[in-house]
């Protein structure tokens, strides 16, 4: 996908983030996240939510069920 979307790392979300875009996580979210592209946690990202997307890499923390349509990575 062409376009990312930043959530910074002094960024609190509560609730659902959906979108047809990469998406990269360097702050904190509470709820859903459901992405047609990839997802990244960034280390400083925490996340308490389900996570769904076309492929997840995980840098950060995460509490929740994760999906990925096509892969998942669990780095450090």
């Amino acid at each position: 996908m062409a376009d990312v979307t930043v959530i910074g790392p002094g960024t609190r979300i509560r609730g659902r983030v959906t979108g047809a875009v990469d998406l990269e996580v360097q702050g904190h979210i509470e709820g859903e996240v459901n992405i047609d592209g990839e997802l990244t946690v960034a280390p400083s990202g925490l996340l308490a939510a389900n996570l769904s997307a076309r492929r997840v890499v995980v840098r950060g923390a995460i509490k929740g069920d994760v999906t990925g349509e096509e892969s998942v990575a669990l780095e450090e």
